[in-house]
């Protein structure tokens, strides 16, 4: 529900899951930090950042990741792309560079609140805009995520239904709310070194080969 603030006197309760110990999962990242590495800086209160990002409202290491290579990359590098003349979407060249896929695997159990029913979102008195919604609205996304994790303080993150890949889930993990080391690089039968960066031939090839799939082509710059 877009331009909505959150109740004041809510009586609910978050709808809580269990992300398993030894589950695999993806993440687009800069080359430059360990694949489970935290961001610990929050995003402006109202401009940039992403979906559920920490801000100075609420200040707290975050990190996404998603179930597959598909969600992770369609949900860091599709967004809001331009089309050609011929119909295919133009990726900025510069926005791959400098970046990597790693796989990552949960070191023990975590519990998340789970966005990913329209049952699981009315528990919080939200509908699919809190999961789905443009960037425009990221300012109050951020400001609803900020009041649900107010009322799970046992959460360690959200799980909900990737908007680009729509039967697979994304994640955000919350650094403030896990034990230590609740992910480490991982190698995976789609991911065989753990790691690809973009910037080699080899990583490049697999990212083109990746973004044809969805109708997208590097541009030049």
């Amino acid at each position: 529900m877009t331009n909505v603030m959150p109740p004041l006197a809510y009586t609910g309760a978050p709808a809580l899951t269990v992300l398993p110990a030894r589950t695999v999962l993806f993440r687009v990242h800069r080359a430059a930090l360990p694949a489970d590495a935290f961001n610990d800086k929050p995003r402006h209160r109202y401009y940039g950042g992403g979906r559920f990002d920490a801000t100075d409202d609420d200040h707290y290491p975050y990190l996404y990741a998603g179930e597959s290579i598909e969600v992770a990359v369609a949900e860091t590098l599709l967004r809001d792309l331009p089309l050609s003349h011929t119909g295919i979407r133009q990726l900025p060249l510069a926005a791959i560079q400098g970046r990597r896929i790693s796989a990552v695997i949960t070191t023990t159990d975590l519990t998340m609140v789970s966005l990913r029913t329209a049952v699981d979102l009315a528990a919080v008195c939200q509908d699919s805009w809190l999961t789905t919604c443009d960037p425009c609205c990221y300012a109050q996304s951020r400001h609803w995520a900020h009041w649900i994790r107010a009322r799970a303080p046992a959460a360690a993150g959200f799980t909900w239904m990737s908007r680009r890949e729509p039967t697979q889930q994304a994640f955000i993990l919350f650094g403030d709310r896990t034990p230590p080391g609740p992910i480490t690089t991982t190698a995976d039968h789609k991911l065989p070194c753990g790691t690809a960066e973009f910037g080699t031939p080899l990583g490049l090839y697999a990212l083109r080969c990746r973004l044809a799939t969805y109708n997208v082509a590097l541009s030049s710059r």
